[in-house]
């Protein structure tokens, strides 16, 4: 699910006071992993990229940037967005377009010695029934973008089988969905505990959990595109201690929340920044197995006209834009006819609950990281006045964040919508958002003809699935937010994000000399 991003689960009670940060000690030329800033490039990511592992498949597009490293996907996030081929060399289509034939690359190896072959690959897809492959979700059996089948004519040819057509569906093959896992790890999968076992262009070298990976550049790998010998990821998961450590020189770049950029900015951290990222109250439960009001979806639309989304903005969300949609301001299925139809409307609100049978408000408990608590607190008050409880329960582990998932009717994120179809399809309705299954037909449909419209269909369709989401109630969009990436412009060139990615590109990352 290119794009997807569920960053910011796992938190941190370290708060460091930026304001007591020296700018004089920006530019420092060696940082922590012990090497100069020419040969060696340090991240501050916002959240732990291997909680559990090294399976690209556990994960979604907010870990990509990480991942990006050790593996190499079938097709990859271009600059523009749209995927490229990368471990395929072509593809096509049948006229029904049920089946596509990819062709592999030649010469591939992984960190374990084995070779890219179709039969890998086949091994890799056929991993999809296994529920725990976050990124496969969409493509197991019942999934919006099942896979029926998978095989192998040829040792360079792969043969993928739909129950229904796909006009592009390598766009659910762009990064972590596509990435392919070495044959010894396939075999043994207890071995991705340990490292990864990929074919991207650096190998793990060293790893504290939760602290520090180090990854050193493989032999081989193109210097022009990776020039890099070492990589470092540190996660820093509260906002103003990857800040912090942006300002102080710990980092050479960092991914910077929205509401500290401009702290950033005054501290001399230069910035390159991208839209996209969506934050939302994506509703988990759409069938009421966790809260029975919210299977009505009269009530989930109550909620999305209880919010004054320019309130929440001015409030909690400095620099962010108000919207109502689902997709960002730069995407061709933007509706801006959304906005008005949900705007602040109380008595639309109390209207929608009574008609769903709810007058008297109903009551249920969301879970949150300390740093959604603000937001979150907002929005209570907002459904506080048309009568509805949300209870919030604060935690700092990372564990309990996850299972709210399947407990808890909704949840608020940032969801980074670079690929509409593919968010859609491996997120909302394919993947971790969904998880009691649920299924309508109205977005069924405008995902279908969304996934095969071309040419001057595309838009079109596009804004229809827009609007299917947003009026089926399953995705309460409250703003889009800026993604922001700080950087040491003594040390690097800005660094650009492929399309609307929340994330930078890792090639994007070149020395200034």
């Amino acid at each position: 699910m290119t794009g997807f991003t569920f960053k910011r689960l796992g938190v941190s009670t370290l708060a460091l006071a930026v304001a007591t940060v020296s700018l004089a000690a920006c530019g420092s030329s060696t940082n922590s992993a012990g090497g100069s800033s020419s040969t060696t490039l340090t991240i501050g990511y916002d959240s732990d990229p291997a909680p559990q592992g090294y399976d690209p498949l556990l994960y979604g597009g907010g870990q990509r940037l990480f991942y990006e490293s050790a593996y190499q996907s079938l097709f990859a996030e271009g600059s523009d967005g749209q995927p490229v081929p990368e471990l395929v060399s072509t593809f096509g289509y049948n006229k029904a377009k049920t089946r596509m034939t990819l062709k592999l690359k030649s010469g591939v190896t992984f960190t374990d010695g084995s070779k890219l072959t179709a039969q890998l690959v086949k091994a890799n897809l056929d991993r999809r029934s296994n529920s725990k492959l976050q990124a496969y979700s969409g493509f197991a059996k019942g999934g919006s973008t099942e896979i029926k089948d998978v095989t192998a004519p040829s040792a360079d040819t792969v043969v993928l089988t739909f129950p229904t057509a796909q006009g592009s569906f390598q766009t659910n093959l762009a990064g972590v969905p596509g990435a392919i896992v070495g044959a010894k790890a396939i075999s043994d999968p207890s071995l991705l505990n340990r490292g990864p076992d990929g074919s991207g262009p650096y190998k793990m070298r060293a790893a504290v959990k939760g602290s520090s990976y180090t990854m050193s550049r493989r032999p081989g790998t193109d210097k022009g595109t990776y020039p890099f010998q070492t990589v470092v990821y540190k996660p820093y998961l509260d906002k103003n201690a990857r800040l912090n450590a942006q300002i102080s020189g710990q980092s050479d770049a960092s991914l910077i929340d929205t509401s500290t950029e401009r702290t950033a900015a005054s501290n001399g951290v230069s910035l390159a920044k991208n839209g996209g990222t969506m934050l939302d109250l994506l509703v988990f439960d759409k069938t009421g197995v966790s809260a029975k009001p919210f299977a009505d979806k009269n009530v989930r639309l109550a909620l999305s006209y209880a919010i004054d989304r320019d309130a929440f903005v001015k409030t909690v969300a400095k620099g962010a834009e108000p919207t109502a949609n689902a997709f960002p301001k730069s995407s061709p299925g933007y509706d801006p006819a959304l906005n008005t139809k949900y705007a602040y409307d109380v008595a639309k609100a109390k209207q929608a609950l009574k008609k769903a049978g709810h007058s008297n408000g109903f009551s249920f408990t969301v879970t949150a990281s300390p740093t959604d608590q603000a937001a979150l607190e907002f929005l209570q008050n907002q459904f506080k006045a048309i009568g509805v409880d949300m209870k919030i329960d604060v935690t700092t582990s990372t564990g309990q964040l996850f299972a709210a998932v399947n407990t808890e009717p909704l949840g608020f994120l940032p969801l980074t919508m670079s690929n509409e179809i593919g968010v859609t399809a491996g997120v909302l309705v394919g993947g971790f958002a969904n998880p009691h299954k649920a299924q309508d037909p109205v977005i069924g449909a405008a995902l279908g003809a969304a996934s095969n419209a071309s040419g001057t269909d595309h838009a079109a369709a596009l804004k229809k699935l827009n609007g299917a989401l947003i009026d089926e109630g399953w995705l309460i969009p409250v703003a889009e937010q800026y993604a922001y990436a700080g950087y040491n412009a003594k040390v690097l060139k800005a660094p650009t994000y492929p399309g609307t990615d929340g994330y930078p590109l890792l090639s994007s990352f070149k020395p200034v000399a």
